[in-house]
């Protein structure tokens, strides 16, 4: 049954539902208290006659609960709320890796191998915890919208030196062989799984045997992911190794690498066509002056012509004797006076909503007061009530800037923003 939107369980407030699953129902959550976002994820009462499921669900928590790291999914509380059982971890705001396959089919290589470098950073810090995963997957890989990689997935998860290790998850294309036979384990097996991810992030499928094939890829990458599925645990590169590896490729700092990842993840979510730029509207003219219409090209030198024929009319006239009388010039009237009069707009509707254009450079996701937000380019104006309202610019590499803007009732505006260095970082 779906917790309804605003039910409360303990100090968190339930928002909406985000996915189903074998196990129970995944929910984004709010703590008021601390004022965050939290993932809650509540266990189906069935499955507790399952013997295990129980136990597996309070590993999970406890191995995660261990790892503080910011490539593993940090986990917040466990608890039982009138006979329910829930995790409550942290709220990665974006998809997982599985999702991105889907959409994308593969990855870039420049993508991929900032992502794996983020995976042997986490594993690094759970082998250091004597934490085995033993189930790397595209399903427990997260990817954030600001460039993050977190881990997750630890129910089947092992701890070195275990007595009675948990029964190993059901074998994937991205099971080590050891792990499938059920022979003695070491953090190798872990290596074996960031290949095969590593693979089906360049290839756009799992590894498989006699399909080791990889195009487009560099003769140094190609090697380091060859090794790593190698059948024999020896033959795997350490992950020390790996991630020496996978930093000289990249020459780049980790905060450059989650803008990189961000980057191109805001990308494919957004429409690959290019709409184009509202013009902004012209402002009505000023009251006290008129708008004198500009001139065709082909008029000045035509005006600038007849200036220089009435000059000369004007010698010749003059070389008579007979002086010319002055000419009275008569006073013209104002040009606003022969000018017809404008017309008047029509009057503006009390609590009609104004029309608002955004124009940012080089693009961002907006979001105004508590509303959705949306990416740029947006060719469709943005209705809002009149009065203030609360601008949200966010950017991967630039950050987030904040604005207020105040409308009128029927108001037609474009909103331009530039965004002018990253953020610090």
């Amino acid at each position: 049954m779906t917790i309804p939107s605003g039910t409360a369980i303990g100090s968190i407030v339930v928002a909406e539902k985000i996915s189903s699953g074998a196990a129970g129902d995944l929910y984004l959550a709010r703590q008021p208290g601390l004022e965050r976002n939290v993932a809650l994820r509540k266990l189906r009462r069935d499955l507790l006659v399952s013997p295990g499921i129980m136990e597996r669900f309070r590993r999970e928590a406890r191995l995660g609960a261990q790892a503080l790291h910011p490539n593993v999914v940090q986990v917040f509380d466990l608890f039982a709320h009138r006979g329910d059982h829930y995790l409550v971890t942290e709220h990665v705001d974006g998809a997982d890796l599985r999702a991105v396959l889907e959409r994308t089919g593969r990855v870039p290589p420049r993508i991929a191998t900032r992502i794996a470098l983020e995976m042997v950073r986490g594993l690094e810090e759970l082998h250091r915890r004597g934490i085995l995963h033993c189930d790397l997957r595209p399903e427990n890989v997260l990817l954030s919208r600001w460039g993050e990689v977190k881990l997750t997935g630890l129910a089947t998860a092992r701890q070195l030196g275990e007595a009675e290790p948990p029964s190993p998850p059901e074998p994937t294309p991205y099971t080590a062989p050891e792990l499938r036979h059920d022979k003695s384990i070491d953090p190798q097996v872990d290596v074996f799984s960031l290949g095969a991810v590593l693979y089906e992030l360049l290839t756009g499928r799992a590894p498989a045997e006699g399909r080791r094939l990889l195009v487009g890829v560099g003769p140094r990458l190609t090697r380091l992911i060859h090794r790593c599925l190698s059948q024999d645990p020896s033959r795997r590169p350490e992950l020390a190794a790996i991630r020496r590896t996978l930093e000289r490729s990249q020459a780049r700092t980790a905060a450059d690498s989650r803008i990189t990842i961000a980057t191109w993840f805001w990308d494919v979510r957004m429409l690959r066509t290019k709409t184009p730029e509202l013009p902004e509207p012209e402002p009505p003219p000023h009251p006290a002056r008129a708008r004198i219409p500009r001139m065709p090209r082909l008029a000045l030198p035509a005006a600038a012509a007849g200036l220089v024929i009435l000059a000369l009319l004007i010698r010749l006239g003059g070389s008579s004797d007979e002086q010319a009388e002055p000419t009275e010039i008569e006073s013209l009237p104002p040009v606003s006076a022969v000018r017809p009069p404008t017309p008047k707009p029509p009057p503006i509707v009390r609590g009609e909503p104004a029309e608002v254009a955004f124009v940012v450079h080089p693009w961002a996701e907006i979001q105004v007061d508590e509303l959705p937000p949306f990416l740029t380019p947006r060719a469709e104006p943005v209705e809002l009530a009149p009065g203030q309202h609360e601008l949200v610019f966010r950017h991967p590499r630039y950050g987030e800037v904040r604005k207020s803007l105040e409308v009128k009732p029927g108001e037609r505006r474009v909103v331009r923003h530039m965004f002018q260095r990253p953020a610090a970082r």
